[in-house]
């Protein structure tokens, strides 16, 4: 039996791994890069033709940041510039450095990676907070625990990221890929589940309201109007990828990473997004007041602005909304409705 065999099999494994990774992670990016296509009309009316506000400002760094920071890795995983040999020239002597990445790969790009996205993933959880705060009807208790959980989030995901390195591929393979095999380097995906997790079941616990006041279950409607569903998407993609590095083979851990941070921005934009939409469609309304959750119906502040407005939806047979109904629809066919 040839002894080279076992390693030939290993290398056709781990290419066939950094290929799998590069698909899912392109996959990722082009649902983000789609959504901003189909909602960019939205965002115009929405955003940029209306008060910029704290939250405003938030999107804005989630919704073009983001998209900036995976242009780079992406290249980083496809082009052979990061992961070559490089000369450096001094005088007419020539040193040669043999090594087998960069230097841009080894020490930059690793910390460019995993620092922007602990900032760019804290800024979308800042959103979170502030939707979960005007939910509570601005309450400053949940304001303050949500503040300390976000902070040592922050403090504990940067401490894992001081831990990780750049893989040590075997000549011929290209990619420039964050990992790390300390205790602690989980804590990058860990952290955020945490908070993500608890934040989810606020929110989830907030539609008690509802039960109290109608006496049945909410509907589909109810949970998607107080941002549950984006809240729920965003903590089983991360559930995902903190599963899938404890349970997937080396060089697959961290397969999971990025689309666990586009699938969030993704999310976040589309909850900002709608949010904006519903203060518009309510705009001279007249609504009983004990159909709208009083914990949050139009709540703006500088801040916080939109967050604190009904998601665009509504329920059509509700016999508490009183005033005339005016059915639309939009241009994607789905239906609103409008009361004055």
């Amino acid at each position: 039996m040839d002894p080279t065999a076992p390693d030939i099999h290993a290398l056709a494994v781990g290419a066939q791994h950094l290929l799998a990774g590069k698909y899912f992670q392109l996959a990722a990016y082009v649902v983000l890069i789609f959504d901003h296509i189909l909602t960019f009309s939205e965002e115009v009316e929405r955003i940029w033709k209306r008060r910029i506000t704290g939250a405003a400002i938030l999107f804005l760094i989630n919704r073009y940041l983001t998209p900036l920071q995976f242009l780079v890795i992406i290249d980083a995983f496809h082009d052979p510039i990061w992961t070559r040999s490089v000369q450096v020239f001094t005088g007419s002597v020539l040193f040669s450095m043999l090594i087998s990445m960069s230097f841009f790969c080894l020490d930059r790009f690793v910390a460019f990676e995993g620092a922007s996205t602990v900032a760019l993933i804290a800024v979308c959880e800042l959103i979170m907070i502030l939707r979960v705060f005007a939910l509570y009807g601005r309450s400053f208790p949940i304001l303050i625990f949500l503040m300390i959980l976000w902070v040592v989030q922050v403090i504990i995901s940067s401490v894992g990221l001081s831990t990780g390195f750049a893989v040590p591929l075997p000549p011929g393979l290209i990619g420039c890929i964050f990992t790390g095999s300390s205790p602690l380097f989980p804590s990058l995906w860990v952290a955020p589940l945490v908070t993500n997790s608890i934040m989810f079941f606020l929110t989830l616990y907030r539609t008690r309201d509802y039960i109290l006041q109608t006496g049945h279950a909410p509907t589909l409607h109810i949970f998607v109007r107080d941002g549950t569903m984006y809240f729920l998407v965003i903590l089983m993609a991360n559930l995902m990828n903190t599963l899938i590095y404890f349970l997937a083979v080396g060089d697959l851990k961290a397969i999971g990473a990025s689309f666990s941070q586009l699938i969030t921005a993704t999310m976040v934009s589309r909850l900002v997004l709608n949010l904006r939409s519903a203060s518009a469609l309510t705009d001279g309304a007249t609504i009983d007041d004990s159909y709208q959750p009083k914990a949050s119906i139009r709540f703006m502040t500088r801040t916080i602005g939109n967050l604190g407005e009904e998601v665009e939806t509504y329920d059509d047979h509700d016999p508490r909304v009183i005033g005339e109904v005016i059915p639309m629809v939009d241009r994607i066919g789905k239906r609103h409705l409008l009361y004055r």
